[in-house]
């Protein structure tokens, strides 16, 4: 592929500083930023010239899943591994985007993807890169929806799984990790999956798929850029155009970091002079924190308060750097509005998502209100998991389902009085 071999180079975005994709310890971003105070991800260099050849037109309309994009992404395609993921639905939104005054009101629906999250991506670049760089067991720290996904395309490429997860996580998300094939092991406080991943990537050879510090960077670049595929989507969906606004939900910016990068990949292809502002939708204030400090030219990665929270996917205490650089704006967002949301766009617009999911649609119904959205953008908000991953999250919300004994009550008796109800969409 270049002259790294069959992964493309790192470099720091802040300082400039290369990176080796076969030191191990690139999971800890760059060097000489984080001796700074100032933790940075790394980003893959992709030749200016591969991608102006391969954007905006599929250059691979054959190849599985992301690969029909392999000209810009950082792996070479001769250690691809796909389920069949990307290409997902991109839904109009007509009567939750009526609501909130919003006419071209868009849901990007990520639930589609194999394992049901928009993971599938950056697993998908993980694993090949695991596998380019010669590892034989790939491993993350994950809340679930990163866990159950590297999994299971690590399953596919024949790669060991090991995923450290918190103990609190819902028992579905176990479930799914578990029956991908990953060896799962749960500790009582976050931070302590970290100090078990660095010793299994720094004493064992493991390959990073996951963030693996506090203060974080974020995910392996070559994971973040399968990310980038999402902006390519969106501009074949949209009709070769993009979004005046995109809303997201954000933990430590991985999926925001490869959409910048994905939009603007199409600007320098010439595809289109627009990169959308990205709006990152949180349940606490480290990125909102982040951007604020960065306007006044201070860093501030966290952390900040917490408490129990149904978006335990974008939970996290701290911000990144690549996330405050690549969001215009972050709205957090109530527990109650998040889950009110979410019962109603599984009522309404037929999408059961994840409750941190939910929180991307809540963010947007708040700058519709603020005016921080006008009534003639185009704005997509990204829906990443399936509600099945957690669906006690809002159970409390809903009512409880009758039980019927028809030879006491009758059917006829209790049909005509179900039909008198007011419907409850």
């Amino acid at each position: 592929m270049t002259e790294t071999g069959p992964l493309a180079p790192l470099r720091c975005p802040r300082c400039g500083r290369p990176g080796d994709p076969y030191d191990l310890t690139f999971y800890r971003g760059c060097p000489d930023c984080r001796a700074a105070g100032t933790p940075v991800n790394y980003v893959c260099e992709i030749p200016p010239e591969r991608v102006a050849a391969g954007l905006p037109a599929t250059r691979a309309p054959d190849a599985p899943g992301l690969w029909r994009w392999h000209e810009v992404l950082p792996v070479d395609p001769e250690y691809a591994v796909s389920l069949g993921e990307g290409g997902t639905p991109l839904l109009p939104l007509p009567r939750f985007g009526e609501r909130i005054g919003v006419p071209r009101l868009y849901l990007k629906n990520e639930s589609a993807n194999p394992t049901w999250s928009h993971k599938d991506r950056l697993a998908a670049l993980s694993v090949a890169a695991a596998r380019a760089a010669g590892a034989t067991t790939i491993t993350a720290a994950s809340t679930g929806n990163h866990g159950a996904a590297l999994a299971a395309y690590a399953g596919r490429a024949g790669l060991r799984c090991v995923i450290f997860t918190m103990a609190t996580v819902p028992e579905t998300m176990k479930t799914l990790m578990l029956s991908y094939g990953a060896e799962v092991i749960a500790v009582p406080e976050g931070g302590q999956r970290y100090v078990l991943l660095a010793e299994a990537v720094e004493q064992h050879g493991w390959y990073p798929a996951s963030n693996g510090t506090t203060p974080p960077v974020g995910s392996t670049p070559y994971g973040v850029d399968g990310y980038k595929t999402i902006a390519y989507e969106l501009y074949e969906q949209l009709g070769g155009r993009v979004p005046d606004v995109m809303v997201l939900p954000v933990a430590y910016g991985d999926c925001m970091s490869g959409l910048r990068r994905g939009f603007a990949d199409l600007r320098a292809a010439g595809a289109t002079d627009q990169v959308p502002r990205l709006v990152g939708a949180e349940v606490f204030t480290a990125l909102a924190d982040g951007l604020a400090a960065a306007a006044e030219g201070a860093d501030r990665l966290g952390p900040v308060r917490t408490r129990p929270t149904a978006g335990f996917s974008i939970a996290g205490t701290h911000t990144t750097h690549q996330a405050i650089h690549a969001a215009q704006d972050a709205v957090t967002v109530g527990e109650d509005d998040m889950l009110s949301v979410q019962r109603s766009l599984a009522a309404t617009e037929g999408v059961f998502g994840e409750a941190s999911s939910a929180a991307a649609v809540a963010a947007a119904t708040t700058l519709a209100r603020t005016g921080r959205i006008a009534p003639d953008e185009t704005v997509v908000c990204l829906l990443t998991s399936s509600g099945l991953k957690d669906p006690a999250a809002g159970r409390a919300l809903l009512p409880d389902v009758p039980v019927i004994d028809v030879n006491v009550t009758g059917a006829e008796r209790f049909i005509s009085g179900l039909d008198r109800r007011e419907p409850s969409r």
